[in-house]
């Protein structure tokens, strides 16, 4: 009995490093094998109308389902981010090249009021143009490293869309294999299981949704207003949107003060207005209908996990964070349940 104690332990010692060492070997592309799972459950549905246009032909209806993602998503995705791309280094070099010195030339009021404190016209224009070259400067740099890293991130997406293609096609047969293997018992795998795939669909389809409309109003409400490229700017209104309750905010606020202390007061207004109003309020009353609902969490809850989740995993913790919280919710509510039960065998 001792002895077999000793070998259980030993044996789970064992498995568990040798876990640990895989996962380490593979740490570089752990993030190419989340995607692959998460697109497979997002489109899992296509994967299941193709199996039924070719006739349970596992293969060619994953190959067909990654040919549609590529053409429906990827492909315009890659033009968008060409766009946002030029149009940044084009206004970047504008800014640099005189745009200080226009903006400054426009806000009387605030040089006015800042020269009556002592503080010169030549230092503020210094001082601007000194951000102005820094911001120019750092997006270099990004530029410089995105190329360096183009080629892992080229290897890194083929090879998502190659654990996809396996993804897809033997999902259910994966899915049923670490049911088997896990040793929490068939109810509370199953329910696991199906709260990491609600958590996914909900985040993606929220977020993606949310990041859409927030970037297209804010694009909008730019060009309607005369703020140069406004394409750039609703497209990093939407990737910020990620971020719960401030997002877009750190692009429109600053950009509405900036048209106020430059003279074009009704802009100015109409940026900050429409932004706090209409812009903002879409994400506090979205987020709870898409996320918050589907995924059974409440606001402050997802809040929390997403700010979480980007500080330690960067972009991809928007789904990570979320999920995470979602297991711990579950986890404790199984714990409650059984502690439940034991109170009952017990009385």
């Amino acid at each position: 009995m001792r002895f077999t104690t000793i070998q259980q332990s030993v044996f789970f010692g064992l498995l568990i490093i040798v876990t640990v060492g895989f996962l380490f070997l593979i740490r570089d592309f752990l993030m190419p094998v989340f995607w692959a799972i998460v697109f497979a459950i997002i489109f899992y549905p296509l994967y299941s109308w193709w199996l039924s246009a070719t006739r349970d032909r596992a293969s060619l209806s994953s190959f067909l389902t990654i040919i549609t993602i590529t053409l429906l998503i990827f492909t315009p995705l890659f033009f968008l981010g060409s766009m946002v791309v030029k149009e940044s280094v084009d206004y970047y070099q504008q800014f640099a090249a005189g745009g200080t010195v226009n903006v400054l030339a426009k806000a009387t009021v605030a040089t006015d009021y800042l020269q009556q404190l002592g503080i010169e016209r030549e230092q503020i224009q210094d001082g601007v143009a000194s951000a102005a070259k820094a911001a120019s400067s750092w997006l270099a740099t990004q530029a410089i490293s995105f190329g360096q890293n183009t080629f892992k991130i080229t290897l890194s997406f083929f090879f998502m869309l190659y654990l996809l293609f396996f993804t897809l096609r033997d999902g259910i047969k994966l899915k049923k294999r670490l049911i088997e293997i896990l040793p929490l018992g068939y109810s509370k795998e199953k329910r696991l299981f199906r709260k990491f795939a609600s958590t996914t669909r909900a985040t993606i389809k929220g977020t993606f949704l949310i990041a859409l409309i927030q970037g297209a109003l804010g694009g909008i409400l730019f060009f309607a207003v005369g703020i140069s490229a406004p394409f750039l700017w609703g497209s990093i209104m939407g990737v910020l949107s990620v971020i719960p309750a401030i997002g877009p905010g750190i692009i429109w606020l600053p950009a509405g003060i900036i048209l106020l202390v430059s003279g074009s007061i009704w802009q100015g207004i109409f940026v900050l207005v429409a932004g706090g109003l209409v812009i903002s309020l879409i994400d506090n009353a979205l987020r709870p209908i898409f996320v918050g609902k589907d995924t059974e969490m409440p606001d402050f809850l997802i809040l929390l996990s997403t700010f979480g989740g980007l500080s330690v995993f960067g972009i991809t913790g928007f789904i990570i964070g979320p999920i995470i919280a979602a297991f711990f919710l579950s986890m404790w509510n199984m714990f409650e349940e059984e502690y439940k039960k034991d109170l009952k065998l017990r009385g």
